[in-house]
């Protein structure tokens, strides 16, 4: 009987309570795998210890959702750690996108990368990941991922009679309305008597022909609505007026009247009695040439939003630098501007399809060398003593063919 039969359960044993986790943070499940390992829970007494480099782990914990651009960090990663190695999967999005399932890019981990144990939850609680600690060391054990607890399965019917409801629920879900309204720029009475009096004195002299409708949304909220070619004039007088910064920038996509809805959200930090107010500058645009001004000019903290517009919808902000380039969205996303309704989704098409760093790919093969040629007879010559024979530029090339052939440098 050989050694390694009677060394086999001394091995899963020290395995089994020598669990160095590398935990990939992407989003909130990080602070429960944090509260796991507090001195409240202390998951560290049942041999795993969280650990820093993932060469010197072989327990990787996925908090969270998986993007296109993390799937290539977490495949990276979990090609470093040691073997023996084994993966949990903490949370709803980690499992299958969570609130981002089906979403352009969000990735189920398992399409990435083998899965030993699932937390579910969102987020999972400290319970739940000791749980899987529990079910990876009883893999290592026994080569089985097994719970320890059996849900009990219970026969509503017999509890209670449901009601009938009037009318069942749709399935699939559908639209309520072919074209429903989407209400922009809405006026409601409120009282507010400094924003009607700020839209009297102020606003109406000062944006004159620029604006088309000054109304109050809300206390604290006004909207202006523009034409795109007056756009920058409007922005312009509200700077002056002290309006020094924009909040946000929205689209607001509406297929079936063929147009977007531009919004610049911006408010005060210069004009104290401004400070609680938002004013949204909007205006629209036709879908087919969405192109609009840029406002980075007159509006800095607009830049950075605008180039989000541009990757989530395609809308070009004339005048910004960084339209036609990738600003948030990996170059690798199979979707182009996802957030526009007519884009359809791509399922099963994730980045463990591609090649990225770490995926070991075959090296390029050597082209089969041509059949020799029989070579022509000659009288040999008397060589002189001490020289070599001078080579032909022929066989000079070939080995700096052969090098490019089969994918080697010359330098």
């Amino acid at each position: 009987m050989s050694l390694d039969k009677y060394l086999e359960p001394y091995k899963k044993w020290g395995t089994k309570y020598s669990l160095w986790p590398v935990h990939l943070v992407t989003s909130c499940c990080g602070v429960e795998m944090a509260h796991t390992w507090n001195p409240t829970y202390d998951a560290e007494r049942l041999g795993a210890l969280p650990w820093h480099s993932p060469r010197q782990t072989n327990l990787v914990l996925v908090e969270g959702t998986i993007t296109f651009k993390m799937a290539r960090v977490l495949r990276y990663v979990w090609e470093q750690m040691s073997d023996p190695k084994y993966v949990i999967a903490m949370g709803s999005c980690a499992a299958e996108g969570g609130i981002f399932w089906n979403s352009y890019h969000a990735v189920p981990v398992n399409k990435v990368i083998p899965i030993d144990a699932y937390a579910i939850g969102c987020p999972p609680t400290p319970e739940a990941v000791i749980q899987m600690i529990r079910i990876v060391q009883r893999k290592i054990e026994t080569g089985e991922a097994k719970a320890n607890v059996k849900p009990r399965t219970i026969d509503l019917t017999k509890v209670f009679t449901p009601a009938p409801t009037k009318q069942p629920a749709p399935n699939p879900p559908h639209r309520i309305a072919q074209n429903p309204h989407i209400p922009v720029c809405q006026e409601k009475k409120v009282e507010w008597p400094f924003g009607y009096e700020l839209i009297n004195n102020q606003l109406m002299p000062t944006l004159k022909e620029s604006a088309r409708k000054i109304i109050v949304m809300d206390i604290n909220r006004i909207c202006i609505d523009t034409e795109a070619g007056k756009l920058r004039d409007a922005a312009s007088s509200l700077s002056k007026l002290g309006f020094d910064h924009v909040k946000s920038v929205n689209v607001i996509d509406a297929p079936h009247e063929n147009k977007f809805y531009i919004e610049y959200w911006v408010s005060s930090y210069s004009r104290k009695e401004l400070m609680p107010t938002l004013v949204v500058l909007t205006t629209e645009i036709p879908r087919d040439n969405p192109r609009v001004p840029s406002l980075i000019d007159i509006w800095p903290s607009a830049d950075y939003q605008e180039r989000e517009m541009y990757d989530f919808f395609g809308v070009w902000f004339d005048g910004n630098p960084w339209m036609g380039r990738n600003f948030l969205i990996d170059q690798d996303t199979p979707i182009k501007f996802p957030l526009r309704k007519d884009v359809p989704m791509v399922r099963e098409f994730y980045i463990v399809d591609r090649e990225f760093p770490g995926l070991p790919t075959a090296p390029p093969q050597p082209k089969p060398a041509a059949a020799p040629q029989k070579p022509v007879q000659q009288t040999p010559q008397p060589k002189p003593a001490g020289t070599t024979p001078p080579q032909t530029g022929q066989a000079r090339e070939k080995p700096a063919e052969s090098k490019q052939e089969t994918g080697g440098s010359t330098g």
